[in-house]
């Protein structure tokens, strides 16, 4: 099978390397703002103007180079230096981290949405690194801005399917992806819609664990899944986005967004439970039956403000979510043990989030601040005699700022300072509990050459429990097992130092320490007292806890283009995360390495994506540790446009090769209890399938006069 796939790939890449100065030879097209339309123009190359980083911040113009081969916004972000496409996903990285947020002309319009877009709406993009303000806590902000002088329409249909044609999961298909979306931009409106129906496979996941309860003296271990637990389109997801834009004039405009969100998650287990009672010496086998359904909608609208007045520039926003969520869970062991757990959540959440900045001697000192509200209630009640069964909520309020300036006349030293402090109520069942927390950042850049800098960070950031994290509630999941939050949780702090070398505008080095002395982390501890059975005993209680995080780290990045139609990516990270809380502590080691080559063959309007991903982690907390050994996936995508690029149609392979054993374990360790659980990776489980994704696209538009969509001196 290695070789089949060894001679393809060769074979593939022979022929297009074939093609290459028939190609050369060609005049080249491009894109106008219609996809029906292309106009002959000279050939232009990726120079150093198209990429201007100050600071924190990096300035993309998009060129022709990378819009060359994308079939929409994500595709061509991969193009840029510092991110990474991912063909199987559709979604992007940031020096090989997910934790990124996607605007479009500074406003959120949904991340898939903005990923199925095609690009030519786009003229630059502005990549933010570690945020501060409105989006702290992401490791990155990517902002398309969108040509000024376009007037149009643009939509999309989508159907995308994932199946495994061999192996275990034979015939099944793993996932179903619908979408459609219209955006039309006329005068100073412009309107967005999207759609986006999902049914995706869990559960072909096999999974199965071996348990000690030592006070008990009872072990407990899976011998046999049922193969019903391979059930299809178990998970159902509906998504519907609208939004409308307004531009005032030119200075002002207000924006209306709406998401409804249903997720459907529909999970059943059986399987054959061993359990040895040591303290008398007996088996005994039992067939356990486990039902997790759980039915959540989602409601969000919210308003913007942008605007401007003479030196100062505005926002503000306010937004109202509602949630519903109907949990429906059973649990059976044996004929003798039966748990229910059916009730209805409801959150109310709001959120206001207002800012102001201003520039002086020429943008050369900037300054940024702004104040947020947060407001969340919850509450949880029995689905049939609709008894209040927990109540909880919280109350924050942040002030920060953000000053940024260039400490010389040429622009090659520049620095920031930046902090912000938080006022929290929390309140659980009648418990409450006041919290202060302020945190601080610094950053210094200095140009070494015209194509070589280095940056310095220090970020103190904030990241606030969840409201299950901080309930007084909790439930048994099962006869040993319960369940529950902490109302005196407090918000974890993270301490980050980094520094950045950035060279001949395709290479990048960092490295760094995060340091968290009180990351919120899930433990398992010994209690008293009564059980499901109704009898009083000992048993496991799941809970929340401050604990101490600790990871050096080293990350590199590499993006080069050669021969104008290739492109070559890799991206390797590297950690040692630590974890200790009281009397328990873990060391752990992160390795992650992509690799990608991307080709596009101009005259057939074809491109070919090959990469490779390896993992071989060791991730911690206090009491746990999971291993994730040499897990690796290898995968090759073909695109292929027709129709002046009005349709396209994509082919992706997953091999089924691969380097480690598929397999990923989480260990438990504590006094109270000690498992493994042991399943099938997410790698392991796509081995070998295949994906078939087909995108119509209509679009038109022309130039008509500028009007304001951003401010100018916005960073």
């Amino acid at each position: 099978m290695g070789k089949i796939i060894r001679f393809v790939l060769v074979t593939l890449l022979t022929a297009m390397s074939l093609t290459t100065r028939a190609q050369e030879m060609d005049s080249l097209k491009v894109q106008s703002d219609s996809v029906a339309r292309n106009v002959s123009l000279k050939e232009v190359s990726v120079v150093a103007s198209s990429i201007r980083t100050e600071g924190d911040k990096t300035t993309v113009r998009i060129t022709k180079e990378m819009r060359r081969g994308a079939r929409n916004t994500a595709q061509m972000l991969g193009n840029i230096r510092g991110l990474t496409w991912n063909a199987v996903s559709n979604s992007v990285e940031y020096n090989g981290r997910g934790n990124i947020i996607v605007l479009v002309d500074s406003l959120e319009k949904g991340y898939s949405y903005v990923m199925d877009l095609h690009h030519l709406r786009f003229e630059k993009v502005e990549i933010i690194d570690r945020p501060k303000g409105k989006y702290e806590g992401y490791d990155a902000l990517i902002n398309l801005v969108t040509k000024k002088n376009y007037e149009g329409y643009e939509g999309y249909l989508r159907t995308s399917t994932r199946l495994m044609p061999a192996g275990p999961n034979a015939g099944k298909f793993l996932w179903f992806v619908n979408s459609g979306a219209f955006t039309y931009t006329r005068n100073k409106w412009n309107f967005v819609a999207n759609v986006t129906r999902m049914s995706d496979n869990k559960n072909v996941l096999q999974e199965w664990y071996e348990r000690t309860y030592p006070m008990q003296e009872l072990t407990e271990r899976v011998l046999h899944n049922d193969e019903t637990n391979e059930k299809l389109l178990d998970n159902v997801d509906y998504q519907v986005n609208l939004s409308v834009d307004y531009q005032l004039n030119k200075n002002h405009s207000l924006s209306w967004a709406y998401v409804y969100d249903y997720n459907r998650d529909e999970n059943q287990l059986n399987y054959l439970l061993e359990q040895r009672h040591m303290n008398i010496g007996t088996i005994d086998t039992l067939d356990v039956h486990s039902i997790n359904n759980t039915y959540n909608h989602n409601h969000s609208t919210a308003l913007f403000y942008r605007g401007r007045s003479g030196a100062w520039s505005y926002e503000a926003d306010i937004n109202y979510v509602y949630n519903r969520n109907t949990p429906d869970n059973t649990f059976q062991r044996g004929s003798t043990f039966t748990l229910l757990n059916h009730y209805n959540d409801h959150m109310h959440y709001t959120r206001f989030r207002s800012g102001a900045r201003r520039s002086w001697y020429d943008n050369r000192l900037q300054l940024q601040f702004g104040y947020h509200n947060t407001w969340k209630d919850y509450e949880r009640k029995d689905f049939d005699s609709q008894q209040q069964l927990n109540n909880n909520g919280f109350l924050r309020n942040n002030g920060w700022f953000n000053l940024w300036g260039r400490l010389d006349s040429i622009g090659h030293n520049m620095a920031s300072v930046g902090g912000r402090i938080e006022q929290v109520h929390v309140w659980s069942n009648g418990i409450g509990d006041n919290q202060l927390v302020w945190s601080i950042s610094a950053m210094y850049w200095h140009k070494l050459t015209e194509k070589n800098w280095i940056r310095f960070n220090y970020d103190y950031s904030i990241n606030h429990p969840t409201q299950n994290q901080t309930s007084a509630y909790g439930f048994f999941t099962d006869s040993l097992t319960w369940s529950g939050g902490n109302p005196f949780l407090r918000p974890s702090v993270s301490h980050q130092w980094k520094v950045w070398f950035d060279a001949w505008w395709c290479f990048n080095a960092q490295a760094g320490v995060t340091y968290a002395p009180n990351t919120i982390t899930a433990i398992s501890e010994l209690r008293h007292g009564s059980l499901p059975s109704g009898v009083d005993g000992d048993y496991v209680a799941s809970t929340y806890v401050n604990s101490r995080y600790l990871s050096p780290w080293v990350s590199v990045s590499f993006t080069k283009r050669f021969a104008k139609d290739f492109v070559y990516k890799a991206d390797a990270l590297a950690a040692m995360p630590s974890a200790k809380y009281g009397d328990f502590s873990q060391h752990g080691h992160e390795l992650r390495f992509k690799t990608s080559l991307q080709y596009y063959n101009r005259k057939y309007h074809l491109t070919a994506f090959m990469a490779y991903e390896m993992n071989h982690n060791k991730m911690v907390t206090p009491q746990t540790y999971s291993i994730n050994d040499k897990d690796d996936l290898l995968y090759i995508s073909i695109d292929k446009t027709f129709f002046h690029d009005r349709l396209s149609l994509s082919f992706l392979a997953i091999s089924p090769l691969k380097w480690g054993d598929g397999i990923s374990k989480t260990t438990v360790v504590s006094p109270a209890i000690q498992s493994t659980n042991y399943f099938n990776s997410w790698e392991s489980n796509n081995r070998g399938a295949l994906q078939f994704t087909l995108v119509y696209r209509f679009m038109g538009g022309k130039s008509v006069r500028e009007y304001k969509r951003e401010m100018s001196d916005e960073r």
